[in-house]
């Protein structure tokens, strides 16, 4: 089998990919660390040839897990990068942002709004990242919340927004697992200008294909 073969999921705009795990990397525990332990600029990373090419996203296939690509239905753009393993998802979605100063601060304030204004209650709280946001988050037209957690990397010109819900949105070692494989991420921002918060261009990596 390759690395990856690709489905769609008549449910959502994923596209899944199947992991291939005699490519995969290995997912240590997440350390306490910010920064030090990923997700990484291109130009601190060395060699990206092991890692799948998704764009502005270089990502390792992980032993366990299979990948999604969550998609924009009338554009066909992608939009982000989702992990599932063992009950737990991992979303990553990376944005440019200006040289001088993060975004993660202003944009942490607009997500607490957002998230009360969809009936959803959030607290702020230190994460192996930073500063982060443990929400409830409504489930649909139900009364039933979701446990989300919502992380933020400032990057050299790029910004990584981190959603980690399933399991992983209550239980800190599953989230620990998930983190870890921020270790083997990099992100290839390009030298193009983009506005601040602009997504940074992703794509759905071709069958059969470790990078290019």
């Amino acid at each position: 089998m390759g690395l990856f073969s690709r489905a769609k999921n008549p449910d959502n705009n994923d596209v899944s990919v199947e992991v291939d795990e005699s490519a995969s990397v290995d997912t240590p525990s997440a350390s306490d660390t910010s920064r030090e332990s990923g997700p990484f600029d291109i130009s601190e990373y060395g060699s990206v040839d092991e890692l799948i090419d998704a764009g502005a996203l270089k990502i390792p296939a992980v032993s366990g897990a299979t990948i999604q690509f969550t998609t924009d239905p009338s554009e066909q753009h992608v939009l982000g990068v989702v992990y599932v393993k063992d009950d737990s998802v991992l979303q990553l979605q990376v944005f440019a942002a200006p040289k001088t100063k993060g975004l993660w601060d202003e944009i942490r304030l607009d997500m607490r709004t957002s998230i009360a204004s969809q009936g959803g209650s959030s607290q702020e709280i230190d994460s192996p990242l930073g500063k982060g946001l443990a929400a409830q988050m409504p489930v649909g037209n139900s009364k039933d919340f979701a446990p989300h957690l919502f992380l933020g990397v400032d990057g050299p010109r790029w910004f990584m927004r981190v959603t980690l819900y399933g399991r992983a949105g209550a239980d800190s070692n599953a989230a620990a697992q998930m983190l870890s494989i921020l270790e083997h991420v990099v992100v290839d921002r390009g030298t193009e200008p983009h506005p601040p918060r602009e997504l940074l261009a992703l794509k759905i990596p071709h069958m059969d294909h470790r990078g290019e």
